[in-house]
């Protein structure tokens, strides 16, 4: 197996909430037998045909040269991204590690993106774009069209904001986030902005309370997010 069974388990859980986010790389991974290929045990690049004619780039350890990827390919990195990946299709990037802060993901096309630990550099979309997060998100994330889901297991305090014209986008924080970020994000007019926060420095409730609509100019932008729980003030 490529992965740890405990990462396994943990890409199938972002798979099923991601509405099969992660499906060709688990099927690719699932088909796969221990003992198949010995060359996935040696640390470096491994490129092979998935069961389903995609192209599959593993690479074992961490990945530090940029990478462009053929139309369509899996990309499983069994360690931390410390370069630039550049993506089109219908593309797979499973990242077990880190998404350090020098490291660039460049997407076109429909995107989903697995990253097994903390997000500190940047996300360049131009198309659908779905990303799970299993730590702090602290990059920064730029959406294209026509929609983008997010996922961050951990704390927010990056960045989020179209490429040009905000269009659909989607925010699950379990962690913290403050209401001055979530603020930030609205006032770029995306279309449509609905979020989920576990812990904000307001009371719990929905929000904004007001002006949760607005028209600028021809366009419309509707924003709505929901507080769990406030962050007491340390005595």
């Amino acid at each position: 197996m490529p992965v740890s069974n405990e990462m396994l388990i943990r890409i199938a859980h972002a798979d099923v909430m991601m509405d099969m986010a992660f499906s060709q790389s688990l099927s690719h991974w699932l088909r796969e037998t221990d003992g198949d290929d010995p060359r996935l045990e040696k640390p470096g690049r491994h490129d092979a045909i998935s069961y389903f004619g995609n192209p599959v780039i593993a690479i074992e350890g961490d990945c530090t040269e940029d990478l462009v990827a053929e139309e369509g390919s899996l990309i499983h990195i069994n360690g931390n991204l410390n370069a630039t990946i550049t993506l089109d299709g219908i593309s797979n990037l499973i990242i077990t590690g880190d998404v350090g802060p020098q490291a660039e993901i460049r997407a076109d096309g429909i995107c989903h993106i697995f990253i097994g630990g903390r997000f500190t550099g940047t996300i360049h979309s131009v198309g659908s774009l779905k990303v799970w997060i299993e730590s702090n998100f602290d990059g920064v994330l730029k959406t294209g069209t026509p929609s983008t889901h997010i996922y961050t297991g951990g704390n927010f305090h990056g960045d989020i904001l179209p490429v040009e014209k905000g269009a659909l986008l989607y925010l699950t924080v379990d962690g913290f986030a403050s209401q001055n970020s979530l603020n930030r994000i609205k006032d770029l007019t995306y279309t449509q902005f609905n979020a989920s926060i576990g812990i904000s420095d307001v009371a719990p409730g929905l929000y904004p309370q007001t002006e949760y609509f607005q028209r600028i100019s021809n366009r419309k932008s509707a924003n709505r997010w929901c507080v769990r729980a406030e962050r007491r003030p340390q005595e």
